[in-house]
């Protein structure tokens, strides 16, 4: 009877403690990114930062999902402590890049808080943490490159250029261009009958077709049968 109250007092406080309880872990981080290339030295050591931030004082206890990683608190071989308020404690994280290979590993280190008073009979864990490790052998990674590498695409072929169909003009046929400018032409003066001095205009005019000597020689007849008139009448 009495071990059956134990239990239910110890499972109560369990589930109290999980919903009410405060957080206890404040990490530095909570994502690490490493980057080895064949050649380096190794191991990798890194400083977890650890402090209890809880309302008192609790055991703190590092573990991994992964064989290359080895952890222990500094200066000793153990893989927990014992914090009091606002303490706080390096853990170091021993990385083996030598057992991987090429490309992209990822861990997990969890990190748990537990209530000193029930590790004697039954343990009450007041707080958890999961810092994600990322370790890039061989490969450096780009800010575009995602967590799994993606297969290497075929090169994308450039678009062929467009090519507009100019439709074709008709020929035009060409106006000949008119000057904006006239060119004054002077009057010719009458000419007076008998007169033989020509006027003559500074634009040529267009050349006639000659006249017959027959038509000359009647008109001469006829200009001197006149002056013969005109003498006898005057």
């Amino acid at each position: 009877m009495d071990s059956l109250f134990t239990k239910a007092v110890f499972l109560f406080s369990f589930l109290l403690a999980s919903i009410i309880s405060p957080g206890y872990i404040k990490v530095a981080k909570n994502e690490l990114d490493f980057n080895f290339k064949t050649g380096e030295v190794f191991p990798i050591y890194y400083y977890l930062n650890v402090q209890n931030i809880g309302p008192q004082k609790a055991r703190f206890e590092i573990s991994s999902d992964a064989s290359w990683l080895r952890f222990y608190r500094e200066g000793t071989d153990f893989t927990f402590v014992e914090l009091p308020l606002q303490a706080y404690i390096n853990f170091v994280l021993e990385i083996r890049p030598e057992r991987l290979p090429d490309g992209v590993n990822k861990a997990k280190v969890l990190m748990k808080v537990l209530d000193i008073d029930s590790l004697v009979s039954q343990e009450v864990v007041l707080d958890e943490a999961e810092i994600s490790l990322t370790l890039n052998k061989n490969f450096v990674p780009t800010p575009s490159s995602t967590a799994a590498v993606s297969p290497i695409s075929s090169p994308a072929q450039s678009p062929s250029p467009t090519l507009s169909a100019t439709p074709i003009q008709p020929p035009t046929t060409s106006q000949p261009t008119l000057s904006p400018f006239k060119t004054a032409v002077p009057l010719s003066k009458p000419v007076r009958p008998g007169s033989l001095s020509p006027s003559f205009s500074p634009v040529s005019s267009p050349v006639s077709s000659p006249v017959p000597q027959s038509i000359l020689k009647q008109l001469e007849s006829v200009l001197n049968s006149l002056k013969l008139f005109l003498k006898k009448l005057f």
